[in-house]
């Protein structure tokens, strides 16, 4: 063993840092004690499922297509779509939120007053929140929904038979089903991108 290498507590480091951010982090009761950068990758893989939708709805069986009003699910506006564009909103809201606490971190990490990191952990909790706990599961509902589709006629009338409407009937949402998916799989690099940076730059 080299005697030279010291073990090195990342708890006790924070707490003897001269960052007040840090301090307050690991003395906060949070169920989200993980790293920003982690965070914000686990962001873009939850994004990278919502635009998924893409690659399924493209894939669908005739059986299924028949059940949006013009039989092109890419250009619709499924009823449906509203969940998914709820979860891929969450998740661009909650992003910017962790972004801006990244940068106020990369720029001010040093000169943060209590107060003012006290600010930026409540909105990183926050925003963990929705992010990783209400999103994923809008997400799962929404992927879902095309999975039991993909797998064809009879899985579709397993759902009808068992009380549930049609998730494909056309809605009024200025956006289609093509637009969400894409703008999704945009944010999933960039917030990826993201993580990787604060990774580099954030202890």
């Amino acid at each position: 063993m080299d005697t030279d290498k010291q073990f090195e507590d990342p708890i006790a480091a924070a707490l003897l840092s001269d960052s007040v951010y840090d301090s307050l982090r690991v003395r906060r009761r949070s169920l989200f004690k993980q790293s920003l950068s982690r965070k914000l990758a686990w962001q873009g893989l939850i994004l990278a499922a919502l635009a998924m939708v893409l690659p399924l709805a493209m894939v669908l069986p005739e059986s299924t297509r028949a059940l949006f009003p013009t039989g092109d699910p890419l250009s619709s506006t499924p009823k449906i779509l509203l969940l998914g564009a709820y979860a891929g909103g969450i998740e661009a809201i909650a992003a910017l939120g962790l972004i801006y606490v990244g940068l106020r971190r990369v720029r001010h990490d040093g000169s943060l007053t209590e107060r003012q990191a006290r600010r930026l952990l409540d909105i990183e909790d926050m925003a963990s929140l929705f992010s990783l706990v209400t999103g994923p599961f809008a997400v799962l509902a929404f992927d879902g929904v095309f999975l039991l589709a993909v797998s064809g006629n009879d899985a579709m009338e397993t759902f009808f038979s068992a009380g549930g409407d049609n998730p494909f009937a056309s809605a009024a949402i200025p956006v289609t089903l093509f637009e969400v998916t894409v703008a999704a799989g945009v944010l999933a690099v960039a917030v990826f991108a993201a993580s990787r940076l604060f990774e580099r730059h954030l202890h």
